[in-house]
């Protein structure tokens, strides 16, 4: 919209913003589309070589855990009969058997989830056409239900409260992406089998605060442990350089220090999240907490100025 000012089109305020948001929900709309077109074919592809290998891969770690017993000098008769109690192969083709059908719930989720997505976009486009008339509005009912003080408290609150969301959200979506990427580009140089499939799963756990790396190897290891024993140790030890390169160069960059609280305190909203709302809580804890750490804080310093004030008169 400032762009197109700035070239003194004939035309009015009213028609460039709207002209202004067509462009920006257009790009986005089509990144997204050429986005999916390119990762889903491929995960769909990797998946489906995974299902049809699952048998060779359980022989080849029962292999790997005689070899590791031969080494270790345990009595094979004892391994031999833990793995038959335990029948490997039997059971991941039975949980992955009882995976299948709920593709079709997931089917259903998708569609409603794309019903969800479009009212969203329309919802938006309402929105930054009129966003200075609805905060306007929301301004005045602020100032009508509460006194002076509070309304304005309230504003720098709702202020506060978009500036932590929207970086944190933003920023860990941004991190997310480019070690997804990373990740599948590393898997593609060291010949490690279904980069897209580890690389969706790393880019997305990577999201959550201090437990997403983790959430997204263990998966991953054991993946590569069916294949290859070989595989998941390379994968270790690239993934603890990436987290390495990510949590002090990148994360750094991308995120910067706009929470303002430390890593005890997004360990513990990470915890009380997870704990109280599942995964979307662990996500979401870091930024709900950092607000209200930043209130308390604010609160806090705006009350020690009052009494210094009356102390000092």
């Amino acid at each position: 919209e400032h762009k197109m000012k700035m070239r003194s089109l004939h035309l009015s305020n009213r028609r460039i913003r709207l002209l202004s948001t067509l462009i920006v929900f257009i790009v986005a709309i089509l990144f997204i589309f050429f986005f999916l077109q390119i990762s889903v074919p491929a995960i769909l592809d990797s998946f489906q070589i995974f299902i049809q290998n699952i048998g060779e891969y359980g022989q080849t770690l029962v292999k790997f855990i005689y070899k590791i017993s031969t080494y270790l000098k345990l009595d094979a008769a004892q391994i031999e009969k833990i793995l038959a109690d335990l029948n490997l192969t039997a059971r991941i083709t039975e949980y992955i058997t009882k995976f299948i059908p709920k593709i079709a719930n997931y089917s259903y989720a998708f569609i409603s989830g794309t019903f969800d997505f479009i009212l969203s976009i329309v919802s938006g486009v309402y929105i930054l056409l009129d966003h200075e008339s609805l905060q306007k509005f929301f301004k005045k009912f602020n100032y009508i239900l509460l006194n002076d003080s509070l309304a304005d408290y309230l504003c720098l609150w709702v202020n506060d409260a978009k500036d932590i969301f929207e970086k944190f959200i933003i920023g860990s979506i941004i991190d997310s992406t480019i070690i997804g990427l990373v990740c599948y580009i590393g898997m593609l140089i060291f010949k490690i089998p279904y980069a897209p499939m580890i690389g969706l799963i790393i880019g997305v756990t990577n999201i959550i605060p201090m437990f997403g790396p983790f959430l997204g190897a263990i998966p991953v290891i054991f993946l590569l442990l069916l294949i290859k024993p070989i595989y998941a140790i390379g994968f270790m030890v690239f993934i603890v350089i990436l987290q390495q390169i990510d949590g002090n160069i990148i994360k750094p960059i991308v995120l910067g220090d706009q929470l303002g609280i430390n890593g005890f305190w997004i360990l513990f909203s990470v915890t009380v999240g997870g704990g109280l709302f599942g995964v979307l809580g662990m996500f979401l804890g870091v930024p709900v907490f950092a607000l209200i750490y930043t209130t308390i804080k604010e609160y806090t310093e705006l009350k020690l100025k009052q009494k210094k004030k009356i102390i000092s008169s």
